[in-house]
């Protein structure tokens, strides 16, 4: 999570923002993202359109911004491997490993 602090010379106010989330205008409900997340941490709304429920499970692997058709996933991206970036393309084609073995 991401605490941005405005300051003014009148006006002081903090701003959380969560490491993940989903733009609902964005979201056409294809469930790619709970399908890639190795967590299902997205989930499904009554209005068909998927949602972050529990942000603080996300470890930001990005799996499910980079597999996001319409880009309705905002992920603060942490540094790493990125083996799971293209992990929709891997599930499909098994018999091309990702760089984690």
């Amino acid at each position: 999570m991401v605490k941005i602090t405005l300051k003014t010379t009148s006006l002081k106010m903090a701003i959380v923002i969560p490491k993940i989330s989903i733009n609902p205008d964005l979201c056409i409900g294809c469930g790619i993202c709970g399908e890639i997340c190795p967590f299902g941490i997205p989930t499904q709304n009554e209005d068909g359109k998927f949602e972050i429920y529990e942000p603080e499970r996300c470890t930001e692997c990005s799996a499910c911004k980079r597999n996001c058709p319409t880009m309705a996933i905002m992920l603060q991206e942490q540094k790493g491997c990125g083996c799971l970036w293209n992990a929709r393309y891997v599930a499909k084609n098994p018999q091309n490993n990702s760089c984690c073995g």
